[in-house]
Formats: structure tokens, C-alpha cells, sequence
């Protein structure tokens, strides 16, 4: 079982499409996979499912009650998962005080080692208790990022957070490639920045995934209609997009 976390301190980058998308494109290639909104604003959550989730048991109630993920999850699609998010986690880090705080999702997720192929998590834009939760609990992250001069800002304070992980659990935690969201390769940005993107995937000990994804309006469709994008409109060029990062990914993390 391999687990990932979807992470970027800047938001509007495409990190919930990200992980929506690439948890959907496992889960049609056969892979079993967990999805877990790990993000307050829970737009994830609302990816797959009507805004009435209020009598669903959600990621709150594993943090804060101790239920299991099998107690909490709900079947989305074939082979595929969710944990739901929940507003109530804006005050995580108030709340969540006591020792062994960060070990809280990771402790979580060892209860269902074996049945799963994949637990992908959608974290919070900061660097507080939930995504340092993620950070301990996975084996891998991804960053995705669109192209533009302020993505690159929290690339530095990522490496220190993830050096701080590191310290914490005594081993690295390997960023799969840094994933460039919203391109067009026909802006004077796109081509400009490409340098500097190049160095901040260096500075994390990794490389910017071959495949970029365009912008395209087609992924708010799918996410308004509530359906995946390879369900909604599986020809869309985004859609082969993501799946030539699919494959990359798939590559790089060994599965």
C-alpha cells in the first residue's frame, strides 16, 4: 500500500483536481484506492458527492473520535473510497493538542494496511496539523503547481517542513515530481518560468513530470456534475493529460 500526499502551500494550483483525478485514474486501472479529504474546505468531498453530507461520518470524526476508517469511508466508484472532509477541522490545530498529534492519520491508515493499493490525500494550503499529518503518514508526495511567479514562493518553506518530517520520523519522504497544472505552452509565462520551476524541483530532490496539464473548462464540468473526469469526458486532451501523469507517476513510485 503506497500513500500520498497532494501538497502545495499555495492554493488555486489544481492540488484537490490533482488528487480527485489521480485517484480516479487508479481506481480504472484496477487499483484499489482510499481518498481522503484532508482539507477543510472539503472541495474534494464536494468533487464526488452532494453538499447534504452533514449525517456522513467524515475525517473530523477520526481525528477527534477515534473511529476507524472503515467505520467512515464511502464508496464513490468501483475500487474507489472517500473519506469525506469536514468544516469543523479549520481548528485543528487549536483542537488537536495532545502527544503523538501528528501520528494521528498514520495510526489511522495502519489499521487497513493490505486493503488498499493506494490512500491519496488531499491536504489543507498551509503547513499546520493535518498536513503534517499527511506528511508522516506517506510514503510519497506530489506537488502540483500551476505556472505562474508566486508558485514558486513556498517551494523553500516546503523543503524546510518536509526536513522537519524527516527529523520527526527519521526517514526522507520522497517527492514523486513536481506537477505543472493550468499550462499553456503557448504563453511567454509558461516558457519563462519553466528554468525556474526546473530549480525548485531540484531544491526538492526531484524532477517536473514530463506531462503538464492544460487548462481546460471540462474539469469544472466533471466536478460541478460530480462525475470523474475519465467518466465524464474520457477523449477531453486534459484527460489524456492526466493519464500520461498517471503513468509517470506510476513509474516513478514503483507500483
Amino acid at each position: 500500500m503506497k500513500i500520498v500526499s497532494i501538497s502545495n502551500i499555495k492554493g488555486g494550483v489544481g492540488k484537490t483536481t490533482t488528487a480527485a483525478v489521480l485517484a480516479a485514474g487508479l481506481a480504472e486501472k484496477g487499483y484499489r484506492v482510499l481518498l481522503i479529504d484532508s482539507d477543510p474546505q472539503t472541495n474534494l468531498t464536494m468533487c464526488f458527492l452532494q453538499e447534504q453530507t452533514d449525517e456522513l461520518s467524515s475525517l473530523y470524526d477520526i481525528y477527534g473520535d477515534g473511529e476507524s476508517i472503515d467505520d467512515v469511508k464511502v464508496p464513490v466508484r468501483d475500487n474507489l473510497d472517500l473519506i469525506i472532509g469536514d468544516f469543523e477541522l479549520c481548528n485543528a490545530d487549536i483542537q488537536f493538542t495532545k502527544a503523538g498529534r501528528l501520528k494521528m492519520l498514520k495510526k489511522a491508515i495502519k489499521s487497513i494496511d493490505g486493503e488498499y493499493d493506494f490512500v491519496i490525500i488531499d491536504t489543507p494550503p498551509n503547513l499546520g496539523v493535518l498536513s503534517l499529518n499527511a506528511f508522516i503518514a506517506s510514503d510519497y508526495m506530489v506537488v502540483p503547481m500551476s505556472v505562474d511567479s508566486f508558485s514558486l514562493k513556498g517551494v523553500r518553506l516546503l523543503k524546510e517542513t518536509l526536513d522537519d518530517v524527516a527529523d520527526e520520523t527519521e526517514k526522507e519522504l520522497p517527492v514523486a515530481g513536481i506537477l505543472l497544472t493550468k499550462y499553456n505552452s503557448r504563453t511567454n509565462v509558461s516558457k519563462l518560468l519553466e528554468k525556474s520551476l526546473n530549480s525548485a524541483a531540484g531544491l526538492l530532490g526531484t524532477k517536473v513530470f514530463g506531462n503538464r496539464i492544460r487548462q481546460a473548462v471540462v474539469v469544472q464540468e466533471s466536478q460541478i456534475a460530480k462525475e470523474d473526469l475519465f467518466s465524464y469526458s474520457p477523449d477531453a486532451k486534459v484527460a489524456e493529460d492526466y493519464k500520461g501523469f498517471i503513468d509517470e507517476f506510476l513509474e516513478r513510485t514503483g507500483a
